[in-house]
């Protein structure tokens, strides 16, 4: 798999007349204030503020359809999700609600068994912004891709990052368009927005998303790979074996800044070390976006969790260039896995990676091949990174963030 920082990119049709909002109503029930429920409960208040007590949790599902590993956002929400029905009371009841369901291995991993309701507008954003309202009726509703129904008056919102609005290139002009227009409308519906990073809480702020005293972070825990047996297979086919390498995870995305590790490997003092790139990306996909890419880059394309254990196990270092990041799971899942991390200062990577890992201006390349250079022939330094790594990494667990999430959603039940 290709680790990636994506959004739910499916973005409704909520023009006047539009087929989400106007064609499609029909079938959806009426959706109405829960039996005793205060005024307040439907003027999108703070969290806690003008709210009559919750019926119990529901968590917005829809992503179950989606991919799971590879897609960062997805495992975010699963992992959350598991975290968060675990620490709810035995008389609280809870469930994951979904229209449909994609691959089930990793929910049978976490011990979830989603409660399927595919309703009469199919498993799509309608069933997202108009089913799910009117199931999750009288309930805290607690989504964790991006997006949330703006019919329900009683939702929770994780929004991980701006990104979308920031490097827009990067993204689907339809889904550029659609979170620009429903980011503020969903931000003020919800009792509470929570996000990965104080370095995204405050971009959420200052791109008119939500008040500050609103969105609250929750650091994503970074443990999961730990779950998985490391697959060693992946060293043999590569050629790997018993060999110092670099490792990254490929994008070609211009964010993700892989033109600069290249420049940095092009360099002869960094000419006897492999750069070994996951991903879907190709030479050719690289080299059609301008990039040249040094003869010592190896491609491994597409791994699964256990060969990406076990490549980070095995790397002499990890690197990761991005130019900005809402958080950033890969450096923090290296240092899990006991090697060290060279990191861009962008985004969010400071806050997350602290550190744990060195950390060079995006853009200069000269500092990545110092960085890299030194780490690749002095074992006392790296042996010192990867220490530092693990005290951070320990700092950023699932139960840790499991735990941080209860806090701020107790109160609302």
């Amino acid at each position: 798999m290709a680790k990636t920082a994506s959004h739910c990119a499916e973005v409704p049709d909520i023009r006047p007349g539009g087929p989400v909002l106007a064609d499609r109503l029909s079938g959806v029930p009426t959706l109405r204030p829960a039996r005793g429920a205060m005024p307040g409960m439907v003027s999108g208040a703070g969290a806690g503020v003008g709210r009559a007590a919750s019926r119990g949790l529901t968590i917005n599902g829809k992503f179950l359809q989606g991919d799971l590993t590879g897609n960062g956002v997805h495992r975010v929400a699963l992992n959350f999700a598991a975290e968060l029905l675990r620490r709810l009371p035995g008389g609280t009841p809870g469930r994951l609600l979904a229209p449909a369901l994609g691959d089930r291995e990793p929910l049978a991993a976490l011990g979830l068994t989603p409660e399927l309701r595919p309703g009469a507008l199919g498993p799509g954003q309608a069933w997202e912004m108009l089913t799910l309202p009117a199931l999750a009726r009288g309930e805290l509703l607690v989504n964790f891709c991006n997006l949330a129904p703006v019919l329900h008056p009683n939702s929770v919102v994780m929004i991980h990052d701006v990104q979308t609005l920031t490097v827009p290139e990067a993204y689907p002009a339809r889904q550029v368009a659609g979170y620009r227009m429903l980011w503020p409308l969903i931000g003020r519906r919800a009792r509470a927005i929570l996000t990965v990073s104080e370095h995204s809480r405050q971009a959420l702020a200052a791109h008119g998303i939500g008040t500050l005293d609103k969105i609250h972070v929750v650091h994503n825990g970074t443990d999961h790979l730990l779950r998985q047996v490391p697959d060693t297979a992946i060293l043999d086919r590569l050629g790997l074996a018993g060999r110092p390498f670099a490792l990254a995870l490929g994008s070609v995305s211009g964010y993700k800044n892989m033109r600069r590790l290249f420049a940095a490997f092009h360099d002869p003092a960094l000419a006897g070390l492999p750069l070994v790139l996951t991903g879907a990306a190709d030479r050719r996909a690289y080299e059609a976006r301008g990039w040249a890419v040094p003869p010592n880059v190896i491609f491994a394309g597409r791994v699964s969790d256990g060969a990406l254990r076990a490549l980070y196990g095995a790397s002499r270092m990890f690197l990761f260039p991005s130019e900005t990041e809402g958080f950033g799971l890969p450096p923090v899942e290296a240092m899990h896995c006991g090697t060290a991390v060279v990191a861009a200062r962008g985004g969010a990577i400071p806050e997350v990676c602290g550190e744990g890992a060195v950390l060079v201006e995006a853009g200069e390349t000269a500092g990545w091949v110092a960085a890299i250079a030194r780490l690749a022939g002095d074992d006392a330094a790296r042996a010192g990174q990867v220490a530092r790594g693990r005290t951070r990494a320990r700092a950023l667990t699932w139960d840790i963030a499991g735990d941080r999430l209860w806090q701020v959603l107790e109160p609302m039940l």
